[in-house]
């Protein structure tokens, strides 16, 4: 389960256009780690936004124990 502030989808590029969580979400790999798919999200918002945030960002990842 992905939690995060509305900062995320948000999120807009130079041509205005918001940030498409789940696009990005689908080009992760299903074999990433936690941590692992959080970075790639993250790298993903930033490449978007060309590192332009202009709202405060979390995104937190549960994932269930086996």
């Amino acid at each position: 389960m992905l939690l995060y502030t509305d900062g995320v989808i948000e999120a807009r590029n130079r041509d205005n256009d918001f940030f498409s969580l789940s696009e990005a979400m689908e080009s992760i790999g299903a074999d990433t780690t936690p941590p692992e798919f959080l970075e790639q999200l993250h790298q993903a918002l930033i490449r978007h936004t060309e590192g332009h945030l202009a709202d405060d960002v979390a995104m937190i990842l549960v994932d269930r124990l086996a």
